[in-house]
């Protein structure tokens, strides 16, 4: 019977402590719940990025963090979350770049307008959050770059493949041949072409007509500049070729 009742004693325990959790209303940022937080803080985090000028590599693509908003909306405890964290703030992550990391509490101090927590009585109280962000790095390397690198005066990752593949000769000489054909190149700065290396190609002839079409692109790229002198740069074309009747 004892058993019976520390049994009985523990459940409503526990329920009501998950109760109280349940009805406890997270914090608000600027009214707003916590996803346009983060909405807002990794923007922040890309402005700062373009600011510093943070290379790609030095970016972590994903990062966690925790901080606590206490009942007067004050903000405290700022850390970083990875897989050497103890406790709840343990994550699978790897540790974030030290760049990722100065650029992100800079982005995060830039945000102000906290209102706590409120629990099922309608009072004020601490709340810890842990969020865990993915962080736009090919966006901030855009922004980084105002003069791409240009094919007929657009994003080559649509140009450039559209304008190869209407001149690219896929004809009975190739029957048996399919697959990918892998090619690197390079945009020079006075636009001229100069072929790099032939990453995968499952035809010898397949890849003569991928470097012969890559060649006769010759003058129609805009080289990619920095502070605007002409540099080189690398491009990759990938082509699938299917046989008919595969």
């Amino acid at each position: 019977m004892k058993n019976k009742l520390l049994t009985l004693c523990l459940f409503v325990a526990f329920w009501g402590a998950a109760s109280a959790q349940q009805e406890l209303t997270p914090p608000k940022f600027n009214g707003a719940d916590v996803e346009y937080f983060m909405r807002r803080l990794v923007g922040e985090f890309e402005k700062v990025a373009v600011e510093r000028q943070i290379p790609a590599a030095e970016i972590s693509p994903r990062v966690a963090v925790a901080f606590k908003v206490d009942s007067t909306g004050g903000v405290s405890e700022w850390r970083f979350r990875d897989n050497a964290s103890e406790g709840r703030d343990r994550t699978d992550l790897p540790a974030a770049s030290d760049a990722t990391r100065e650029a992100m509490t800079e982005a995060f101090s830039r945000l102000k307008g906290w209102m706590p927590a409120v629990d099922a009585e309608g009072c004020k109280t601490d709340y810890t959050l842990r969020l865990t962000l993915r962080l736009p790095v090919e966006k901030i390397v855009r922004k980084q770059d105002p003069d791409p690198l240009l094919f007929l005066g657009e994003d080559p990752g649509k140009s450039f493949y559209a304008w190869a593949y209407d001149r690219l000769r896929y004809d009975e000489r190739f029957k048996n041949a399919g697959g990918v054909v892998h090619v690197r190149f390079y945009v020079e700065p006075d636009g001229k072409i100069t072929i790099g290396d032939v990453a995968k190609s499952p035809d010898e002839r397949l890849t003569k007509e991928v470097i012969r079409v890559i060649r006769n692109s010759r003058g129609k790229w805009t080289p990619r500049k920095v502070r605007g002198v002409p540099q080189r740069t690398a491009y990759e074309l990938r082509m699938n070729f299917i046989p008919e009747g595969h």
